[in-house]
Order: C-alpha cells, then sequence, then structure tokens
C-alpha cells in the first residue's frame, strides 16, 4: 500500500508522557518537525509564544470554514488546531510533521485528504499514569487549582478509556511507555518506518492493549 505525505501523530492520556516522547523524537531525528498550532488563547510572554500562530476566536472560525485547519478543537475558553499551511511547510522542507493530538484530533487528521496519517497511542499501566500526574500537579505546595486540574485530567482519562473502540480504527499501533523516553520513541520510530514501508497494523498487540485500557474506564 502507497503512503504518501505520511504524518507522525502521537497520542495517549494525560500523564503517559507522550509530549516528552515526541520532544525525544525530534531531538534525536532531524526527519521530525513540530508544527506550530494555531490558537485564540492570547500570548503570554514566554518562551513557547513562538509554538503558536495567534487568531481572534472569529478569525480561528472563519479559517475553519475555509478549510485551513486540518484539524481543530475548543479547550477550556479557547480554539487550538493544525493549519493545513504548516503541514504542507514541513513537507516543502522535507520534514516528517510529528503531532501531539487527543482522539478527536487523531480521527480528524486520519479523515484528511491528501495525507497519511500514522496515530500511535502510547500508553501505561494505571499506577504509572496516576503515579506521573500526582508528580506532576502535587509535587510542591498543593493549590485548589492543582486538585481541580488532577480531578480534570483522572476524569478525561477515564473517558477517553471508555472511547477507545470509537477510535481503534484510526489507530495504527500501540506503544507502552514502560522503561525509558528513549525506549518508548525508538519503538515508535519503528512503528512509524513500519507504517511508511506499507506494513499492516499489528492487530493482536492492538487488540490486547485496547482490551487493558478499556478496563481503566470502568
Amino acid at each position: 500500500m502507497e503512503r504518501n505525505n505520511c504524518v507522525l501523530i502521537i497520542a495517549g492520556p494525560s500523564g503517559v508522557g507522550k509530549t516528552v516522547v515526541a520532544e525525544q523524537m525530534v531531538a534525536s531525528d532531524p526527519r521530525f518537525t513540530f508544527l506550530r498550532s494555531g490558537t485564540t488563547r492570547p500570548k503570554r510572554g514566554d518562551a513557547h509564544d513562538d509554538e503558536y500562530l495567534y487568531y481572534t476566536e472569529e478569525e480561528f472560525l472563519a479559517a475553519v470554514e475555509r478549510g485551513e485547519f486540518a484539524e481543530h478543537m475548543r479547550y477550556g475558553d479557547n480554539l487550538y488546531g493544525t493549519p493545513r499551511s504548516e503541514l504542507d511547510r514541513a513537507f516543502a522542507e522535507g520534514k516528517i510533521p510529528l503531532l501531539v493530538l487527543d482522539l478527536v484530533g487523531v480521527e480528524s487528521m486520519a479523515r484528511l485528504e491528501g495525507y497519511s496519517a500514522c496515530s500511535v497511542y502510547v500508553y501505561a499501566d494505571s499506577e504509572t499514569i496516576i503515579s506521573r500526574l500526582q508528580g506532576r500537579y502535587f509535587s510542591g505546595e498543593i493549590t485548589d487549582r492543582d486538585r481541580a486540574n488532577y480531578d480534570r485530567r483522572l476524569a478525561e482519562n477515564k473517558k477517553d478509556f471508555g472511547n477507545l473502540h470509537e477510535y481503534y480504527q484510526h489507530i495504527f499501533a500501540f506503544v507502552k511507555n514502560d522503561k525509558t523516553v528513549e525506549d518508548c520513541a525508538s519503538r515508535v520510530a519503528r512503528v512509524f518506518a513500519s507504517y511508511t514501508a506499507g506494513a499492516d497494523a499489528p492487530e493482536e498487540q492492538n487488540r490486547c492493549a485496547l482490551e487493558l485500557l478499556s478496563s481503566y474506564a470502568k
């Protein structure tokens, strides 16, 4: 099966380390590149401002209507999305676009014409995920906001685990992040190489992972 304009997408629950894995891949393999996201959130005056393209809500929604976003979502009070122009820029530079998306974004990219989306779902056992979230939100003086964010992330994860069957067809492979970041990044890279070579999804491995993760929603 010929696959052109391949995009690597990393998805997974909050706390699994998917962003760190993606950063490791970009740092260790110059073929991969992050894309700037479009957003309606205001600039924060920090080092991450250059990672975004800024829109008013009216501008963002108009761009969506014109089909200028490959995928988009509302998170809290703000809109976020991947401009098609960023995908095209990466390919023009000879790079492989790497996105970190939620399940809705995975589905949107799978349906996008003109691109081949290789979605890899990174997961871990429930105890590891909870431990990592606790480390994120409870590492210092714990505020009511920290507790609220922690509870929200747990609720979002449980909802996603319950919805995995709905999005399963759009996920090429599941990769467990149970060793080092470097190890997980290496395995994701091998999955992507298999995908671009035209291989089929590892169905037995995927089915076992799906059954495990679905059990976390109960």
